[in-house]
């Protein structure tokens, strides 16, 4: 035999090899093929394919395109219903990407991508190649069951795929050719009988030579978990900076809260000295009227704070999908191809809070100092804003309207997704083209049940006498209280919110466009349209009113349902226009010390209707310096553009939970902070207004002229194959990420705003600072009166890290096949930059930027023998730390402090570490081949761990980080699927 021939033979076998190996692979790995580099053209005998990070069709496998995959296979051993839960455990997963598990802040069921802890809008998901923007994000919808593999590009890739690529791409690629049928059923529940699961799923398929079609339907159901069943999170947990926790909550107690100037708190309860979190208020006490001063006493804010965990708050919410796809192609000649790709699915899910917070300043009311049942009015003392003065208030005063029920968030939310087109050859040519277009639309209904209509009761407030029907605010429980509220229940139902893209895109590719002395050059070229548009219309009781003092300045924002949920309409869109090209230049090939050398240059040219245009390109290196060994370098422009609601989202409530830097006699000096005497009771949340920044401009005159944000990638690492050591494959890569003009939008974004402007100067002020309000009068003079959550652009970013992965698929043994796999990835460097303050965020947990820990990495083994295979996972989260070391004169750095308390007066307990975790999930199948079923059976967090304690003033939900750990505990699960 000749020695190209054994050369041929030796390739193919690790081909196979390795191609078996990923199609047993464990949970994910990475995508492994040899390259098709031999003595002669054998490219000519491979199919050439198009690879996640590259429009050019090559042989390849291995490029310079850090690309993870997971399987099939993998997919099915997992026992994960939807795509959320499996894709979500990848290590280089973090932040906080929503999960069904957010109930503040979520309730929609879906599931989305935060890659590199650089957020949902910095990650594009495609499904087979084609765009979903962050709007239709939602990876639940897409059923597992049709699901070929999953593609995970780990690099910036702006060039390739436009806006969005800055962190990566999650590629989902269905399942063609199937022939037959399929159906599926799951059970499942936790180990405290509760979130039970179930689904089922059916599909059928049929190929000829001429084409395939696959359609399918899915089902499945997930209940409720209660936070009040779980023991981390069945109270509000709150961590002070001198060492101790209290079992608190939030000040709209149902006693109330009720603010008092500081000389009548003195002169009437003694001046309530050293009692915690006073702020001078006082409460009712139990059992009492409340229609004299003496049933009154001074607030505790760690005795009297309302648990609101326990009345009705989610760690998981519940959720119902249905879907429906059909995904077909047809050949019209030899070398034309129709095909078409069509996804329906509905989520019916909903959130559940506390019932309803009154608060006096946020929900626009006044009750005068002469109002029937007012307790102080022998004080003078009269509450809230003043209707006839806007600008003017009085004292604010909060209570908990207990005995409407908890209030709920229902949604039901549709996804329609749609690709036709053409693809085709020119004749016998390396060329083939495409032309297709796509549509996308959500459309999501929200009702808001067991809410209130304060407009019903604005003369009750105002009564001041038994004729007219004065309500006693005061004492909620009194029965013509009751009988009033209940009457002013109502819900709020928004109208349908939709959003919808259109698309278009035609484009050629090569895999010889001319020949060089190293191989083929390869090309890919093309070009695009995408119009992004946005409609909802807000309930017309909810509809944000705006009033402005005789200055013209904001005196309140208000509606007739409590502030918390008041809304607006939001109405907008733009398109863009875009033409790439990429061009694979190999440069060397066979030479000693160089297998093979390739060059590829890529360009992306977008042309925006609001912003202008923008250019992004790449350019990668791939060396082989022997055939087993392959070094990558990739260097790449990304860039990343507002989305419609950045743009034009009409002001919505946020109960934004932030630190105000203010209050303090150190900072007296800071610019943002003059005229302020105030006392900083420490994290509280605040009245946000989030809006985008057309809706800005126009109402509160900020002049936010918001524009994309830019930035490099780079990538550098190496995959090895030994050759002596069939199976096993080792990559890895070091990332450095660099983006400036961040665009900060979305809610929760008020600790943002608040440290930046605090860091400005008066010289220098920050754009945020025009974004906080102030009480100008009453007993809060000084305190937060609004932050406007306007989307802006501030400050850089700059992240590193690196990604490790292994794989090794055993030689057979008597005792069956085994399989493992380890990844992992570590962040080295997440800082941001705004007025000149960094703050590095690596290693930590933050409200607004999520769960950032340095160390993440998934384990796994596979092991099948005959009918029988059993997997183990597992899953590991490194260490961390909440809160930030306070700088001197005990003001918090940039970001939080982990006490509820702020830096004082303990600063040394202004960091909270948390331990590491590590999840472990199994499962055995068999499969019953004479009637052809596989069973399933397994367990996920075998050990039952429990989510770490990261204490409420530092997160939205449960106690913990919702969006990283698993909240619901030991859950046991059984499947059964049967093949036709």
């Amino acid at each position: 035999m000749k020695l190209n021939e054994i050369n041929k033979l030796s390739s193919s076998v690790r081909l196979a090899l390795t191609m078996g190996a990923v199609a047993t692979a464990g949970i994910a790995t990475t995508a492994q093929a040899q390259n098709a580099d031999s003595g002669d053209k054998k490219s000519q005998n491979l199919e050439t394919i198009v690879v996640t990070g590259s429009n050019i069709r090559r042989v390849d496998m291995e490029t310079a395109n850090p690309v993870l995959t997971i399987d099939h296979a993998a997919i099915e051993k997992s026992g994960k219903v939807t795509l959320g839960d499996l894709i979500q455990q990848l290590p280089a997963m973090a932040g906080n990407a929503t999960n069904p598990n957010v109930n503040n802040g979520g309730g929609t069921g879906a599931s989305t991508i935060s890659l590199r802890g650089l957020g949902t809008q910095r990650s594009l998901l495609l499904i087979n190649g084609h765009r979903i923007p962050f709007q239709l994000q939602d990876l639940n919808i897409i059923p597992a069951s049709a699901v070929e593999r999953i593609e995970v590009l780990m690099d910036g890739s702006s060039a390739v795929y436009g806006s969005d690529a800055v962190a990566g791409v999650v590629n989902i690629i269905t399942r063609t050719n199937y022939q037959g049928a399929e159906f599926g059923m799951d059970y499942g529940i936790t180990d405290r009988d509760d979130g039970q699961r179930k689904a089922v799923h059916a599909m059928f398929g049929q190929s000829t030579d001429r084409g395939s079609i696959l359609l399918g339907i899915n089902y499945n159901k997930t209940e409720a978990v209660d936070t009040a069943n779980r023991a981390y999170s069945h109270d509000a947990l709150y961590k002070y900076n001198t060492g101790y926790i209290v079992h608190g909550g939030s000040s709209r107690t149902p006693n109330g809260a009720i603010n008092l100037p500081k000389s009548l708190i003195a002169s009437q309860f003694g001046g309530c000295a050293g009692i915690p979190g006073n702020g001078n208020r006082v409460i009712r006490k139990d059992g009492a009227a409340g229609s004299s001063l003496s049933d009154y006493r001074c607030y505790n804010g760690q005795k009297d704070a309302f648990n609101y965990q326990a009345v009705g708050n989610y760690d998981q919410t519940p959720s119902e999908r249905t879907g429906l796809f059909a995904l077909g192609s047809y050949k019209l000649t030899d070398n034309v191809e129709a095909f078409m790709e069509v996804f329906h699915n509905k989520t019916v899910s909903r959130q559940q809070f506390a019932p309803v917070p009154l608060d006096a300043f946020q929900d626009n009311l006044f009750i005068p100092t002469n109002q029937y049942y007012n307790p102080f009015k022998s004080l003078g003392q009269a509450f809230g804003n003043d209707p006839n003065t806007p600008g003017v208030q009085y004292n604010e005063f909060k209570t908990r309207l207990t005995t409407l029920g908890p209030r709920q968030g229902n949604f039901s939310t549709t996804h329609d997704l749609a690709t036709a087109g053409l693809k085709g050859s020119f004749a016998d040519t390396s060329w083939t083209w495409f032309a297709d277009a796509s549509y996308g639309k959500i459309t999501q209904h929200q009702s808001n049940d067991n809410y209130i209509n304060y407009s019903r009761l604005t003369s009750n407030f105002a009564c001041t006498q038994l004729s007219c029907d004065p309500i006693n605010i005061f004492n909620i429980y009194d029965p013509n209280t009751i009988k009033l509220l209940q009457s002013a229940k109502t819900s709020y139902n928004n109208s349908p919110a939709n959003y919808q893209m259109k698309s278009a895109e035609a484009g050629v590719s090569s895999s010889s466009l001319f020949a060089l002395p190293a191989g083929d050059v390869g090309f890919a070229g093309g070009v695009s349209y995408r119009k992004e548009y946005v409609d909802s219309k807000a309930d017309a009781q909810l509809n944000s009113i705006i009033t402005r003092d005789g200055a013209g300045n904001i005196a309140s924002i208000a509606c007739s349902g409590p502030g918390s949920i008041c809304t607006a309409n939001t109405q907008g869109g733009y398109n863009v226009k875009e033409v790439y090209a990429e061009l694979l230049v190999p440069l060397l090939k066979d030479m000693p010390f160089v297998h093979s050398l390739n060059l590829t240059l890529g360009d992306r040219y977008s042309k925006y209707s609001n912003f202008g245009s923008t250019n992004n390109w790449k350019a990668a290196i791939e060396f082989k310096p022997i055939e087993d060994l392959l070094l990558r370098a990739t260097v790449s422009k990304v860039f990343r553009a507002p989305s419609v609601t950045d743009l034009f989202a009409g002001p919505t409530a946020d109960s934004a939970t932030a630190t105000d830097r203010c209050g303090s006699a150190s900072v007296a000096s800071n610019p943002a902070c003059q005229g302020y005497t105030f006392t900083n009771t420490g994290t509280s949340q605040t009245n946000g207004i989030v809006n985008g920044s057309v809706y800005s401009n126009g109402a509160f005159g900020t002049k936010i002229n918001l524009q994309p944000e830019h930035g490099k990638s780079f990538d550098y690492g190496f995959v090895y194959d030994p050759n002596w050591l069939p199976g096993f494959s080792v990559s890895a890569d070091y990332y450095r990420i660099v983006l400036t003009d961040l665009i900060v939008s979305g809610a929760g974004i008020a600790q943002t705003i608040l440290d930046s402007c605090f860091a400005s100067t008066a010289a220098a002020p920050s754009i945020t600072c025009q974004l906080i309000t102030r009480n100008t009068s009453g007993s809060d003079v000084g305190q937060i009166k609004y932050i406007y959550e306007s989307s802006f652009n501030a400050g850089t970013l700059v992240t590193s890290g690196a990604d490790l992965n292994l794989h090794y698929r055993l030689p057979e043994t008597p005792f069956g096949n085994f399989t493992a796999n380890f990844q992992t990835t570590y962040i080295q460097r997440y800082d941001i930059t705004t007025s000149g303050e960094t703050q590095g965020f690596a290693g930590h947990f933050d409200r607004t930027y999520g769960n950032l820990v340095r160390w993440r990495a998934l384990a796994g083994l596979d092991w099948n023998l005959g009918a029988f295979n059993a997997n183990w996972t597992a899953r590991y989260i490194g260490r961390g730390r909440v809160g930030y070391a306070c700088s001197p004169g005990a003001s918090a750095a940039a970001g939080d402090a982990a006490g509820a308390d702020g830096c004082y007066p303990h600063p040394e307990n202004a960091i909270l570490p948390f331990g590491s975790y590590t999840y472990h999930n199994i499962s055995f199948g068999y499969n019953i081949e004479p009637i052809n079923t596989m069973v399933q059976v397994g367990i996920d967090n075998v050990g039952d761990r429990q989510p770490p304690i990261l204490y409420q003033q530092n997160v939205a939900n449960a106690n913990t980080d919702v969006n990283t750990y698993d909240t619901i505990g030991r859950f046991f699960w059984g499947k059964i699927t049967i093949k036709f």
